[in-house]
């Protein structure tokens, strides 16, 4: 189970729009496809918190992460 596919109502949002590549088109609808995200969102805030970490921005990683499995343990 994935639980970035779940998303907490609790965290502030921001939207922005992405132009991407097709290659990276396929790629997403690839993981999607295959079940590992429910949708290009959730692999694309997951891609995040890992390039978040291993930049050493643990603070920012952890505390979008923290709300959203708080939800997911209530469910």
């Amino acid at each position: 189970m994935d639980m970035n596919n779940h998303i907490s109502e609790k965290a502030p949002r921001s939207r922005f729009s992405l132009t991407l590549t097709t290659v990276y088109v396929e790629a997403l609808d690839h993981l999607v496809e295959a079940g590992l995200y429910m949708e290009y969102q959730a692999a694309i805030r997951d891609a995040l918190r890992h390039l978040f970490r291993f930049h050493g921005i643990e603070s920012f990683s952890d505390k979008g992460a923290d709300l959203e499995n708080e939800d997911f343990d209530q469910e």
